[in-house]
């Protein structure tokens, strides 16, 4: 009994809390007395009075900021109640680039626990993970082999040129580039370095899923050259987008299973009792990856067969890695 009265009794607070802010102009007690459950029920007004008194208390006791303002007739039962919003609410959560960074390695570290989606979205929530806004040297997501991520991050961090090969969407060899990196940032789910291409003499994007072998230093820290404009001027869905690599898949789902797939399925086919075989268009080659991956044996990736070996490179690498 005593944990259903703590219980009701948080709740009620709960819904006092969201009456009040929900009426910013404030509010009597006859109208929070209907509006509340408890309240409402309450077997008298000597009842009702002792109960929001105690809340009241309550509220204030948990640096919930109530406020009362008496009738001017001086009629107490008249008083509006309302919460200052403005020191209710949390303040704007700002990152340096340092702590930005350490983010960088907690998603990294979720990405090896198979919560990929959720760790993206906790860290979008706390806007460290966007394109629209201006961007530090570093923009947190997932995706990177640790060898590219480690030699790109620094290389931004220390405005020192890299060389790489690097395979551009839909090429079937690698080709030299050396780059002045500007900054290292993520879109749907995908790590990119922005910088000047050597060879282009212009701004470039590569992705760095696409980057093959290993990241070399061209010249000393200090050394690349600084953005031609500030990184908030630049467009960087508009550079981004052309750079993604989309791709069309077959896959096996177990009956019951794999319902963020069956919701982008192009084609459902029925195989067996147990199987049914789904197609999907233009999904992001890296994302999709790791997300048949959080299925684990409920979902086969059939086809295209470099996405297929993809999944099972991710795989044994868990296993291993949780041996």
């Amino acid at each position: 009994m005593a944990g259903n009265s703590a219980q009701r009794r948080t709740e009620r607070l709960l819904n006092l809390v969201v009456y009040l802010l929900d009426s910013p102009r404030g509010v009597n007690r006859a109208a929070i007395r209907s509006s509340i459950e408890d309240y409402r029920v309450s077997p008298s007004n000597e009842a009702f009075e002792r109960m929001f008194e105690r809340d009241k208390r309550d509220l204030r006791d948990l640096g919930i900021p109530l406020l009362t303002v008496e009738n001017p007739s001086g009629a107490g039962d008249n008083a509006s109640y309302s919460i200052d919003q403005s020191q209710y609410e949390l303040p704007e959560i700002v990152l340096t680039p340092q702590e930005r960074a350490v983010l960088v390695v907690a998603a990294r570290a979720w990405e090896q626990g198979c919560l990929h989606s959720a760790a993206a979205q906790g860290l979008r929530k706390l806007g460290v993970a966007t394109t629209s806004q201006s961007l530090p040297p570093v923009a947190t997501n997932i995706g990177a082999n640790d060898a590219t991520f480690e030699a790109v991050y620094q290389a931004v961090h220390d405005r020192r040129p890299i060389s790489f090969a690097y395979r551009n969407s839909g090429a079937a060899t690698a080709a030299s580039r050396q780059v002045d990196p500007y900054v290292l940032v993520s879109h749907k789910g995908a790590w990119y370095v922005i910088g000047k291409d050597a060879q282009r003499d212009d701004t470039r994007v590569f992705r760095l899923s696409r980057i093959m072998g290993s990241v070399e230093f061209a010249g000393e820290a200090g050394s690349a050259q600084t953005p031609p404009v500030t990184l908030g001027q630049m467009d960087i869905s508009a550079l981004i987008e052309p750079e993604q690599d989309l791709v069309s898949a077959v896959l096996r789902v177990r009956a019951g299973a794999g319902n963020a797939i069956r919701r982008i399925a192009h084609t459902v086919s029925h195989v067996d009792e147990n199987w049914d075989r789904i197609s999907v268009h233009e999904v992001d080659f890296d994302r999709f990856v790791s997300q048949v991956c959080g299925f684990g044996p409920d979902v086969v990736l059939e086809e295209p067969a470099d996405m297929r070996e993809a999944v099972i490179e991710a795989l044994t690498t868990a296993a291993k890695a949780h041996r």
